[in-house]
């Protein structure tokens, strides 16, 4: 594996972090993690945007250009000879107040027809996300509560691990963002409730309303998803996975919805 650092690309045994710096001592950083589809990274400007527009928010003052970071992309795919490939683009604060970039990819599994077809199990996770923070709407490299979330659900055999906020509203999963279905209008929880303004999830509300669905973000409590006629989960490497269970109960009757299968294939025509 050859990977970017600061303009270079190194091997893997090469690459190497200072351990004073605050990117590594307190999380002072930011990741941005997509796919790539045939040597393209998908919605890549999108997902350089947020990161760039998060830089000031934890104290970060970088000149980054846009093109130069999409380009640090675009040859770790190539330098990887990599055409469907998991991508990381990481920024963090170094020491001396200077900023590292790193740049990865490398073959990932990513879910196959059958775990669309079996869909996600999902667990109410012990940890809570706390929506008056403002760090719950970048992708922080101060990441710990949603790995430990995502620990403690596969410790228990499940899939997935679902976060309500401090005032016990569906927030989101420990890596990706929710929806319910419900009187056939498709609902995600407001940015409000401390949910990731994800990627994939402006994608889906956007390919929701060309279908002619309606499409809202709202408060939403554990009892909503309970009632939910179908759900499913959006990140940019699941896509758009159907939740089919929640604590081992299932949800609409434990199989795929109509509507997460037909938003699916319209994320995929997308693609």
């Amino acid at each position: 594996m050859k990977i970017y650092l600061n303009g270079k690309f190194l091997k893997r045994e090469e690459a190497r972090l200072s351990v004073f710096d605050p990117g590594f001592l307190y999380g002072q950083g930011l990741f941005e993690t997509m796919r790539a589809y045939q040597g393209r990274g998908f919605r890549l400007d999108s997902h350089i945007q947020r990161l760039l527009n998060s830089l000031a928010l934890i104290g970060i003052d970088a000149p980054l250009e846009p093109a130069s970071l999409k380009e640090a992309v675009k040859r770790c795919l190539k330098e990887n000879d990599l055409k469907d490939a998991y991508v990381r683009l990481t920024i963090w604060q170094g020491e001396d107040n200077k900023v590292k970039v790193r740049a990865i990819a490398k073959p990932y599994r990513f879910p196959g027809k059958e775990d669309y077809q079996k869909g996600f199990r999902v667990m109410l996770s012990s940890f809570r996300q706390n929506e008056f923070s403002a760090l719950c709407r970048v992708k922080s490299a101060n990441y710990l509560h949603l790995l430990l979330a995502y620990q403690e659900a596969r410790k228990n055999n499940f899939d997935e691990a679902l976060l309500l906020n401090t005032r016990g509203f569906l927030a989101e999963a420990s890596r990706a963002n929710i929806f319910l279905v419900k009187d056939n209008c498709l609902i995600t929880p407001a940015l409000d409730c401390g949910c990731l303004p994800g990627i994939t999830r402006d994608t889906v509300l956007a390919l929701a309303r060309k279908e002619k669905i309606k499409a809202i973000e709202a408060r939403l409590t554990l009892e909503d998803l309970e009632r939910a006629r179908e759900a499913f989960l959006t990140n940019s490497l699941i896509e758009v996975m159907p939740l089919v269970s929640l604590d081992g109960k299932p949800v609409n009757k434990g199989k795929p919805g109509e509507i997460t299968q037909r938003i699916l294939k319209r994320y995929r025509a997308l693609i």
